[in-house]
């Protein structure tokens, strides 16, 4: 069964947003390629200046949620830019 991984937190002090969306670009193409089952990801902004990733997949199992510990330096500088205590994934399976 499909899964959503809804994936919400804020910027360290100092994080520009066109400088995380650059952040972001690097991540998407990195995800496509390194996250099996991945269908579809979207980042968004919220006037209060958090964001929101939503990543479809096409099972609960190719969810990794702690994808974001991985070493790789596209993760390592996406995640540097993240208020890490802001944040929170949850995985939703599809009705």
């Amino acid at each position: 069964m499909a899964v959503l991984e809804v994936e919400t937190f804020t910027l360290n002090p100092g994080v520009e947003a066109l400088a995380f969306r650059a952040l972001d670009e690097g991540m998407q193409e990195w995800c496509y390629l390194n996250r099996p089952g991945l269908a579809r990801r979207t980042t968004a902004r919220s006037d209060d200046n958090s964001y929101v990733v939503i990543t479809l997949f096409e099972t609960a199992e190719q969810s990794q949620p702690k994808y974001y510990t991985a070493t790789d330096a596209v993760v390592v500088a996406w995640s540097a830019a993240i208020t890490e205590s802001s944040r929170k994934t949850t995985v939703y399976s599809l009705l």
